[in-house]
């Protein structure tokens, strides 16, 4: 199949991308990767007038540290989680990234796909998403008219469905400085290997001196038109890292989602998996936080 008609543009500045969006508005989509977005131009599923290729743009290429934490350019591939380790892998510092880029795809898709362009495709079964809202990040957003900055949270409305403004363009996001003391996991289940998830979980589980869990954050994917995150009420009386705990909470998540059914999963099935996995993920980033430094 081939895509319709279109211009293309490649910017090198962030300003001259945002002015193109401007101008074009609805008419434009932003591509980095292209991973999700040629194959829905071949299907015409979406039929832009103008590509506006970020590629070109240095300053969107990059990841770095600073004091407030780690901030990844638009345009840093999924291939960069990869690598042998130490501090100058990203994969090192975005453990639960790193942890969930295996299940994205193959290795093919991952050598173009970019990170930030995934957070956008805002695909319900899709990993990134599920990590970006279990870490808390924050999501950097431009366009002619100034910037703003956007809670993971709040960030997804629908299937396909986000709150990016037809001139806005997501540049960067941002994962906040964990505290210490803090552990994490991922874990999904599909039907097999690159598939998307039937169901998705990751978490971080952070835990005070006295070896209590003093906050907990799940977040999960496939079980619902977004990606959903849950901060754990059952963990109000600080409850110590024991089956009995993670038992109570993996319950609690199965009676707080709202799965769908459909030709591969059923709801209840989601809904039990949802537990398994909420159970695997939580002693995992557990051990992780509590074991030896």
């Amino acid at each position: 199949m081939k895509p319709p008609r279109f211009a293309y543009a490649a910017p090198e500045s962030v300003d001259e991308a945002t002015a193109l969006l401007a101008e074009h508005g609805d008419e434009a989509r932003i591509i980095a990767g292209g991973q999700s977005l040629m194959p829905m131009l071949a299907l015409r599923v979406v039929r832009p007038s103008v590509l506006i290729d970020i590629a070109r743009i240095s300053e969107l290429g990059d990841w770095s540290r600073d004091g407030e934490g780690l901030r990844i350019g638009a345009t840093v591939r999924q291939c960069a989680l990869f690598g042998g380790g130490g501090k100058s892998c990203l994969g090192t510092a975005a453990p639960l990234f790193a942890e969930a880029a295996p299940f994205i795809g193959h290795p093919a898709t991952r050598s173009r796909g970019t990170i930030v362009g995934s957070l956008c495709h805002g695909d319900p079964a899709a990993e990134l998403p599920v990590c970006a809202l279990a870490l808390d990040a924050e999501l950097v957003v431009r366009s002619t008219r100034g910037e703003r900055r956007v809670a993971a949270d709040d960030f997804y409305e629908g299937a396909l469905t986000t709150v990016l403004e037809e001139d806005e363009m997501m540049t960067e996001i941002r994962l906040p400085l964990p505290p210490s003391r803090t552990g994490y996991a991922f874990e999904e289940l599909a039907r097999r290997h690159g598939d998307f998830a039937l169901v998705a979980v990751g978490c971080a589980v952070t835990f005070d001196e006295d070896g209590q869990m003093s906050a907990a954050k799940i977040a999960l994917g496939g079980v619902g038109e977004t990606p959903l995150a849950l901060d754990l009420e059952a963990l109000s009386d600080k409850r110590g890292p024991d089956n009995e705990t993670f038992d109570e909470l993996a319950g609690e998540v199965a009676d707080r989602i709202e799965p769908g059914s459909d030709l591969h999963a059923s709801a209840d099935y989601r809904r039990s998996i949802a537990a398994v996995l909420v159970r695997r993920v939580m002693r995992r980033a557990a051990d992780r936080a509590t074991g030896p430094s």
